[in-house]
């Protein structure tokens, strides 16, 4: 080094980037200052969302779960009665679960019949209470106007906020008599023109 050239010191200049855990405090500060206001002007930490996406179950069958493939000995289970598992209900094949609404379709509950079953001619004919009506068996209905009437549950239940699809169910070989006509049909507002 030449005798009159002196070293200037380095000085190190100071990091402009976000590190992680910068993020994770925004990103924290965020989602408090967003459940603050949610329960300051809603009462609740969702700005008063309470749908499927705040059930823990349905978030855990979305990331984790398949789709259920059940006989209907196997959809019987899901009744309510054991009240460790979910409720299911089939429509024309398709399951829901309403667990969310055990106190309607639960043991007790006013739709009790349609939990654990396959329940597809009672959603059209609306013959709730005749037990025969509480099958999938379709044979002597209207079937364009059955399908129509299943189709307008079956978007019911799966557009629901609570309820979502599960899977479906494989039903067994129709075998003897169809089931006689109900002759109190009830329409519901799910049937056009009706």
């Amino acid at each position: 080094m030449p005798p009159n050239v002196t070293k200037t010191p380095h000085i190190p200049q100071e990091s402009t980037r976000l590190g992680l855990l910068d993020v994770v405090r925004i990103v924290g500060g965020l989602l408090l200052a967003n459940a603050f206001f949610s329960w300051w002007f809603t009462s609740t930490p969702t700005w008063g969302y309470e749908g499927r996406l705040t059930d823990p179950r349905y978030l855990q069958f979305q990331i984790f779960g398949s789709y259920l493939n059940l006989t209907m000995d196997e959809l019987s289970y899901f009744d309510g009665s054991d009240p460790t598992k979910p409720i299911y209900v089939g429509i024309n094949g398709k399951l829901y679960d309403v667990t969310v609404s055990r106190s309607v379709y639960g043991p007790r509950g006013s739709y009790s019949a349609f939990a654990g079953k396959d329940a597809a001619r009672a959603f059209s004919s609306g013959c709730f209470r005749k037990k025969d009506e509480l099958t999938y068996d379709l044979r002597g209905l209207d079937l364009d106007e059955a399908l129509e009437d299943i189709r307008g549950w079956q978007d019911f239940y799966a557009n629901h906020r609570r309820y979502w699809f599960v899977g479906h169910v494989q039903h067994d070989p129709l075998v003897g008599d169809p089931p006689t006509l109900c002759e109190t049909k009830v329409k519901y507002p799910f049937k056009k023109g009706g």
